[in-house]
């Protein structure tokens, strides 16, 4: 079971009655914090009302004592401890239990205890019970069991019939710890005592009672009961470490009457529906000491845990887009969201590991080999990596590739923090040494062993050490036509309002005119170049009008004789148009063809070849997209529409076979360097590629280069600093410091003073992003989550509705992520409720997902 921990949830006094409104106010927004878990937002505000004008003493000293709470459940120790030294402050009843966390905090363990002890001293001091709970936690965790209990006896003195209750579970449940079963049951408070808040623990204890005793059956029935009253919220004085400890319960009750396939199927149901829990290692170890020594192929467990691993996945390589737009922000993509329930998976590939390696055929033993290596990649730093390389090494032990087992023990001895392992490794080392004839290296070795293992394995490392020392005799060692006057006849009224109609723009202006000109002049002998001209409109008019282009093209087939004087290219332009905008695929590309093959010298031969390539472009056909655009790009006289043809040809070359991508940045180079209005396009484009092929550094200095072309408030200087800010984020891995060049962009471009809402939204969301692996300065083997969680909790400190949703959203579910992370359920579930508040496209999901902690987790009330 797992201890009582060190920091018990403490919200005592409530404020006081304030003169002072502002101070007041800030006070109070700082309590609703602080009763929400956000200790890193409850501190400024407290800090805010301590230092307003206007507070008086009284509220300046209810301030610092929250402001000191808030500081320590933050991790800010020694800042707490400078404000509890104010005089105001000290005098508060709280102060001294206060303190005493502050030095908890700061590791100085024995002045805490020493602390505590003496706010125990004092029955009328309100943080009493807790300070006693604090020390017996703090002296468990210093294997003094005995003053542990001791505390709590001499805490139980005085004690208010509610504490008492809960001073004797806490004794029962740490006697369980001991094995001291009789003492346990003794220590039990009466059915008369036990409230209905404690009435779950109480159940708990005597199951685990129960279990111990030799009764499994009736501990299964009791264990059994227990989950089921949590998962139906009728067990809210649970918590949520008792609620997993009773899965792990009602599984060894099952295992303990001979049926330990039905106890891990039991466990294997809870994981499921608990994929985080903090008890993931307990479960797989049983799971793993359940398993049979030979499974089958089919083994369900084998097949359960198998569906918990994801298939080995690569960062996502986004595509450039289709379109083309004002700028590339859309070419912008989401960072990959972190990998779900890591620690499951990596138990999950150890264990089915484990399981092929036993059923022993040559392909679940290759399909072994590859998952550990596999865990060893994807989850370096995770302890399990560690264990791989162990296994691994007495598996090629097994095989006799000692060569191989040697070096993995020499690499597992040299890095492995925990002594355990450190330990395995030599004695496995030291064996294989000793088989191979090397009895120097193996008296070495198991005295490595030897001086780190304990208990039995301890003594067996000496005795091998001994026998090898006798062989050896040696010692051991150590990403216009315009109207100019009046018409001569009737013929010329007509050619003059054709010429007018012909050269009025916009296009749906023209439409109008030419259609009103065949009207009045049906017979016109220009009627036919009207008719092309009105079909031409449509199309080009803002919402092209198919049908009446279809109409004027198929009157214009009817005339005899009426095209003769029109060009054939041109109507065949006009029909491909068509075909283009009914998404005809197909048909645009056939026509398209005929027209370039047709009439190649004519202009419309590059409209219907910069057609054909887009179209080819839009249905997947990359490769033969590019050709076309490359060719045309080459030999348009039209600057324009030769730079329109690189970019799409540099799209279609980056979304083909790995060879196009590579020719993809010389075709993006030839848009750039033929200049025109896509050139900005471009050059984001290249970008957004460069970063997508995995080259952040070469993207990083491209971006660095072209923004320092730009004028200061140059709108383009967004687009490129989101780019800039991937590029540097991507480099994190292989160069740290870039991920403060990324942060430094993005706080760049929120200190602008255009900054709109949703820019804001997605700039915290990125800041937050980088923030989360960036490490800490006060300690590098962190990282700086707490300001991460500022960036994302920012943008949820309004009551306006939001301006944009996707970055508001994600920005509060971020939040919610490093709040489970660290296990702080119910600030997780206020912030879930926060967004569901909003009524936005992800509010059930927030209103479920606070739903789910509550339960899930068994958070109630305090």
């Amino acid at each position: 079971m797992k201890l009582w921990p060190i920091f018990p949830i403490l919200l005592l006094a409530g404020p006081a009655a304030w003169a002072a409104q502002d101070a007041a106010a800030w006070v109070k927004s700082g309590e609703a914090a602080l009763a929400n878990r956000l200790w890193e937002i409850a501190a400024p505000r407290f800090r805010q009302a301590m230092n307003s004008p206007d507070a008086t003493p009284e509220l300046k000293a209810l301030a610092g004592i929250r402001l000191a709470e808030a500081l320590i459940r933050e991790g800010n120790p020694d800042d707490a401890l400078e404000i509890l030294g104010q005089s105001m402050v000290a005098a508060n009843p709280e102060a001294p239990f206060w303190k005493a966390q502050a030095l908890v905090a700061q590791n100085h363990v024995n002045d805490a205890i020493e602390l505590f002890s003496k706010i125990i001293d004092d029955p009328a001091s309100p943080p009493r019970t807790e300070a006693g709970f604090t020390r017996a936690s703090l002296l468990l965790g210093l294997d003094q069991t005995d003053d542990a209990l001791a505390t709590l006896a001499r805490l139980l003195r005085d004690a208010p019939p509610t504490d008492a209750t809960r001073i004797r579970l806490f004794q029962a449940e740490i006697l369980l710890d001991q094995n001291r079963f009789a003492d346990a049951s003794r220590a039990m408070p009466s059915a008369e005592q036990i409230t209905p808040t404690d009435a779950p623990l109480a159940v708990f204890l005597e199951a685990e009672l129960q279990l111990q005793e030799g009764n499994p059956e009736v501990a299964e029935a009791a264990f059994r009961a227990l989950i089921n009253q949590a998962l139906n919220g009728q067990a809210k004085g649970l918590s949520r470490t008792h609620f997993h400890l009773a899965a792990i319960g009602l599984a060894d009750s099952i295992a303990a009457q001979g049926n330990p396939e039905a106890a891990s199927r039991s466990l294997l149901g809870f994981i499921q529906d608990h994929p985080d829990s903090p008890l993931l290692d307990a479960m797989f170890s049983r799971i793993l000491g359940w398993l049979p020594n030979q499974p089958t192929a089919t083994d369900a467990v084998l097949e359960q845990v198998t569906e918990w691993i994801p298939e080995p996945t690569l960062r996502p390589i986004f595509g450039i887009p289709g379109a083309i737009g004002p700028d590339a922000i859309s070419a912008w993509p989401d960072y990959p969201e972190t990998r779900e329930n890591p620690e499951l998976v990596a138990l999950s590939l150890y264990l089915l590991a484990v399981g092929q390696h036993r059923i022993a055929t040559p392909e679940a033993t290759a399909h072994s080999r590859s998952l550990l290596n596999r865990l060893r990649v994807e989850f370096p730093d995770n302890r399990l990596a560690n264990r791989a390389i162990y296994q691994l090494a007495r598996w090629n032990l097994e095989t006799g590739s000692t060569d191989l087992a040697f070096a993995a023990l020499e690499t597992l001895r040299e890095i492995a923090k925990s002594p355990a392992l450190k330990g395995q490794a030599a004695f496995a080392e030291a064996r294989a040494a000793y088989q191979v004839g090397e009895p120097e290296k193996a008296v070495t070795l198991f005295d490595e062993a030897a001086s780190v293992l304990t208990g039995p394995d301890a003594r067996t490392a000496r005795l091998l050490e001994a026998i090898a020392r006798i062989r050896a005799g040696l010692p051991p060692t150590a990403h216009l036509i315009a109207a100019d006057g009046r018409p001569a006849d009737p013929e010329l009224t007509a050619d003059l309002e054709l010429e007018r109609a012909l050269s009025t723009t916009p296009p749906a202006a023209a439409r109008t005119a030419l259609d009103a000109f065949l009207t009045r002049h049906p017979d016109h002998p220009r009627a036919a170049e009207a008719r092309l001209a009105a079909a031409e409109a449509a199309l080009a008019s803002p919402q092209p009008d198919l049908g009446f282009a279809t109409a004027q093209l198929d009157a214009l087939a009817a005339l005899p004789d009426g095209t003769a004087a029109l060009s054939p290219a041109r109507i065949a332009l006009a029909r491909l148009r068509i075909l283009d905008f009914s998404h005809d695929s197909a048909a645009t590309i056939e026509a398209a063809r005929a027209l370039v093959q047709s009439y190649p010298d004519q202009p419309e031969a590059e409209e219907a070849a910069f057609t054909l390539g887009s179209t080819l472009f839009q249905t997947g056909s990359y490769n033969p997209a590019r050709l076309v655009l490359a060719k045309l790009a080459e030999s348009s006289a039209d600057t324009d529409r030769a730079q329109a043809a690189w970019l799409l040809a540099a799209r279609a070359a980056a979304l083909g076979t790995e060879s196009s991508k590579r020719e993809a940045l010389d075709l993006f180079d030839k848009a750039i360097t033929t200049g025109g209005p896509l050139t900005a396009i471009a050059n984001l484009e290249k970008a957004r590629h460069l970063i997508d092929q995995t080259q952040p550094v070469e993207a990083a200095a491209f971006l660095k280069k072209w923004m320092a072309s730009l004028p200061p408030e140059d709108p383009l200087r967004l687009p490129a600093g989101l780019l800039l800010g991937e590029a540097l984020f991507l480099q994190g891995a292989a160069h740290p410091t870039s991920l403060a060049d990324a942060l430094a962009v993005y706080d760049q471009l929120l200190a602008r003073d255009d900054t709109p809402p949703a820019l804001f939204y997605r700039l915290q969301y990125l800041r937050g992003m980088t923030l989360e692996r960036m490490p800490d300065p006060k300690d590098p083997t962190k990282t700086r989550e707490k300001e991460a969680f500022q960036a994302y909790h920012s943008v949820l400190e309004t009551d306006a509705t939001p301006a944009e949703w996707e970055y508001f959203e994600g920005c509060g579910f971020r939040a919610i992520k490093l709040l489970e992370k660290d296990q702080r359920w119910r600030a997780a579930i206020a912030v879930a409720k926060k967004i569901a508040s909003f009524g936005g496209p992800r509010a059930a999901e927030a209103a479920a997902r606070a739903n789910e902690i509550q339960l899930r987790q068994q958070v109630w009330e305090d």
